[in-house]
């Protein structure tokens, strides 16, 4: 049983070991995977960050480029040489032709140093027209008016993003609006006013939704106060315009990501949310402002100004979806590597268990008597040349018996070579049952056995011994038929001090007790 159950407990013990290695380098790999893919996407939104940016600054270059020219257009300088009304319908026309080819104008105007509207025109809803002198306003209490004049000559005005608001109301649909603005020098040099752009600034903000769409992330924009400009989520957008809406702001929902954006210039913040990866673009720098008479562009504003935020968040849904994905694909693989371990490790020990029941056997068989299964004469000689050195060593005797069967001749004959067979089993299966776990006993070749008592007193204590087993082996029967036992007992030391001396003397005494009338026991003591 022991030998049946062993390879069961061999593969408990070892699979685990082994299995550690597979699972160790797939655990690895989905780390690492999961490692490279979250690389990948940062790199991916850095870059459509990088496109949002583009997106922004390419549009809003544009129309500084459209204002440096109306700041320097030829009948800008005859109306402010003289004022005449010849003048100002040839700057309307020159507006109007403008306006017809930028669909993103809503409104261009020329305003007077006191902030008077000198020239417009209007977007009129893809219908360009000049404005009647009658309905020009003063401006000149608009922030736009104020801030655009304190510039230099040639720098670029640009205002915060917000929604149009017409006789009081937000329009609808949405408009979200840029003015963007230069002052107007005369020869001389004087501020004589400013060229204004409305911008209207939903195809800038299609663009940059446009190239945050180009990655797995969700594409943003916001204000300096953190209010969506460009969202996912519609509802959000424009909260500062709306006083219910006062907390749709990052600040309110994503405050982790928001501290980061206000100590970073750009960067990526992972939080429970997901990946954000942002970029503070203030409109302001870099934007390239007008030439003057000499060909020499106006500095930047020494003061960035206000910021737009461009972010792109990758939710933490698709993240853990890739690393389910991932880790799914490990688990798969680990199944089918551990089910193929699994039965490599099996099929190993089942042939390791039984080469070793293999060569057992061959050891046995070399060992031991294959009918019986008592221990041979080779075996037994070695047993007791040990026997010898052991009571030497501890100064003890032990008994030798050599014992032959008596009639088992004329059972073999009358019955055959199986209950003969028989015969020699049940003799066997006696001395084992009856010897002692320090004993052995061995078939010497045909119906010869012997037996060696170890660890014995004295010649009495072996007689006893001899005589239990001659009357167990007479109380066999086969077939009605009965064998006995004729024993020959030598004790060492007492009669001999060698091996082979001690063999030789029982043998005799066998000898001794079947001349006498078989099933008997001899002492080798008794030999003349």
């Amino acid at each position: 049983m022991q030998q049946e159950t062993s390879p069961w407990r061999a593969f408990l013990l070892i699979f685990p070991l082994l299995a550690l290695l597979p699972i160790g380098v797939l655990g690895g790999y989905a780390l690492w995977s999961i490692a490279t893919r979250m690389e990948a996407v940062e790199r991916s939104e850095r870059f459509a960050v990088d496109l949002q940016r583009e997106a922004v600054k390419t549009g809003l270059q544009a129309v500084a480029t459209d204002l440096c020219v109306l700041a320097q257009q030829n009948e800008l300088g005859h109306l402010l040489l003289e004022d005449r009304q010849q003048a100002r319908l040839a700057m309307a026309a020159e507006y109007l032709a403008l306006a017809r080819n930028a669909d993103d104008y809503d409104q261009i105007r020329f305003l007077n140093d006191q902030g008077q509207e000198i020239v417009r025109v209007n977007h009129n809803g893809g219908r360009p027209a000049i404005v009647a002198d009658a309905e020009l306003q003063d401006k000149s209490n608009r922030y736009y008016f104020r801030e655009t004049m304190a510039l230099e000559p040639g720098q670029i005005y640009v205002s915060p993003l917000d929604l149009n608001i017409e006789h009081g109301e937000i329009e609808q649909p949405y408009k979200p609006m840029i003015r963007v603005g230069t002052p107007v020098v005369d020869a001389a040099g004087d501020k004589r006013g400013i060229v204004l752009i409305n911008l209207m600034a939903q195809r800038m903000l299609d663009q940059v939704e446009a190239a945050g769409g180009l990655s797995v992330g969700q594409p943003m924009m916001v204000n300096n106060e953190g209010y969506w400009l460009v969202t996912p989520n519609p509802p959000l957008g424009w909260g500062f315009m709306f006083p219910e809406h006062a907390e749709d702001r990052m600040a309110h929902h994503y405050p982790a990501v928001w501290a980061q954006i206000n100590q970073q210039p750009s960067g990526t913040v992972a939080v429970p949310e997901g990946l954000f990866t942002f970029e503070n673009y203030y409109p302001l720098d870099g934007l390239k402002g007008c030439l003057d008479r000499r060909g020499l562009r106006a500095e930047s504003l020494s003061d960035k100004g206000y910021r737009w935020v461009l972010i792109s968040q990758v939710p933490q849904a698709l993240i853990k979806s890739w690393r389910g994905k991932v880790i799914l694909q490990a688990v798969i693989i680990g199944v089918v590597v551990l089910v193929l371990l699994a039965i490599g490790t099996w099929a190993w020990l089942v042939i390791a268990t039984e080469r070793r029941r293999y060569r057992a056997h061959l050891e046995a068989m070399a060992r031991f008597d294959p009918l019986t299964g008592l221990a041979n004469r080779a075996t037994f000689e070695e047993r007791l040349l040990q026997e010898v050195q052991r009571a030497t060593r501890h100064d003890r005797r032990f008994a030798l018996l050599f014992m032959d069967l008596d009639g088992f001749k004329a059972i073999n004959d009358r019955h055959g070579h199986k209950t003969g067979d028989q015969v020699l089993i049940d003799v066997a299966q006696v001395l084992t049952s009856h010897c002692r776990a320090t004993d052995l006993a061995a078939r010497q070749g045909g119906d010869e056995f012997v037996v060696l008592l170890a660890e014995i007193e004295d010649l009495a204590a072996a007689e006893k011994a001899a005589e239990k087993l001659r009357t167990h082996i007479a109380a066999l029967s086969w077939n009605q038929m009965q064998v006995g036992a004729s024993i020959g007992l030598a004790l060492w030391p007492d009669d001999a001090d060698d091996p082979e001396t001690l063999m030789r003397l029982a043998d005799d005494a066998m000898y001794r007790a079947k001349r006498e009338g078989k099933n008997r026991i001899s002492l080798a003591r008794d030999l003349g």
